[in-house]
């Protein structure tokens, strides 16, 4: 064996070890920001729903005065909470 087809082997298998590890890495970050959009999907629904009982709740409570606007806000209030915590959850994941 001469040295030019050893140091061809070397290289080789060099660039083989790179490729791996590059593909390696993309894969993980991949996964990583496939988690930080669903996380942020989670978020922005959750900020949705809360938006929609609030506006419902404030439109009935405009309209009627009284009744039973309180269900939606309660539901409302507490799916803007959750979603802040989803928010701040999704923060701390990051860092």
């Amino acid at each position: 064996m001469s040295v030019a087809s050893e140091t061809g082997s070397l290289v080789f298998a060099l660039a083989r070890s790179a490729a791996t590890l590059g593909a390696g890495v993309l894969i993980a970050s991949g996964r990583r920001l496939a988690a930080t959009v669903a996380a942020y999907l989670l978020v922005g629904l959750l900020l949705a729903v809360s938006l929609a009982f609030l506006t419902l709740s404030a439109y009935r409570a405009i309209v009627a005065s009284v009744g039973d606007v309180y269900a939606p806000l309660i539901v409302g209030c507490f799916y803007l909470v959750a979603g802040l915590i989803a928010a701040l959850v999704a923060q701390m994941r990051r860092r």
